[in-house]
């Protein structure tokens, strides 16, 4: 894109210079108008059950936490666990095909598959849920969420303020360009794709280093016993 497009007017002049139909203002959607909800996850500790002072345990509960939203998915590896005294709302419980946006810095969003169901989302958090698929498709808005571009935009909306926390009424003013649900559904696909390459090569990094770390530590041990 060249230089880096800081403003949605600036974003808007972009589209329309770089592509052949006329782009209208009004043809930008928000975020809010092409989906059922949009809000915040669940205050943990009004559910969190505490033994100390006799609090029952009803169930034990993965949780969403921030640390575990990274490239556009949920890392389990890095899901928190709370145990809870009473059900969790139902509306705060992932289900397949929601976009999860951290509502901290660095602003990473993920998109829920089937087995990143189930999960408590944090009140550090946002669902957006019930995307209308004949007019965007939630992959590629999770994809598109996760850009510099978004990114910037929500960084400026706390900028200046002691809270680094956006707001729902934010989030729902997000602008999705005006791209065809066919393109975007491509452009999703392909995003999930880049995602299972990445976790496929951070994976190998990670054994790769294991393996290394293996190697010295065993040479190490021989030397100490070479020397005995």
């Amino acid at each position: 894109m060249g230089d880096r497009i800081k403003s949605s007017a600036e974003y808007k002049k972009y589209f329309k210079q770089n592509h052949e139909i006329k782009i209208r203002s009004d043809d930008f959607m928000k975020l809010g108008e092409i989906t059922k909800t949009i809000y915040s996850g669940q205050i943990i500790s009004r559910v969190e059950a505490k033994e100390d002072v006799g609090d029952t345990v009803l169930a034990e509960k993965k949780v969403l936490i921030p640390k575990a939203i990274s490239a556009g998915r949920v890392n389990h590896s890095d899901l928190g666990t709370v145990k809870i005294k009473k059900e969790v709302d139902n509306g705060r419980i992932t289900k397949r095909g929601d976009v999860v946006l951290k509502l901290s810095t660095p602003y990473d969003t993920a998109y829920i598959e089937e087995c990143d169901e189930g999960l408590v989302v944090p009140s550090f958090c946002c669902i957006i849920r019930g995307i209308d698929s004949n007019k965007a498709d939630a992959e590629f808005i999770a994809a598109y969420m996760n850009t510099d571009y978004i990114r910037e935009q929500l960084k400026s909306k706390v900028a200046g303020t002691t809270m680094a926390m956006i707001k729902i009424s934010d989030v729902k003013d997000l602008e999705l360009p005006p791209i065809t649900i066919e393109k975007q559904r491509l452009l999703g696909q392909a995003y999930s794709i880049s995602c299972q390459k990445q976790d496929l090569l951070k994976e190998m990094l990670d054994n790769e280093q294991t393996l290394i770390n293996n190697v010295i530590l065993k040479s190490v041990k021989e030397a100490q016993e070479n020397e005995q």
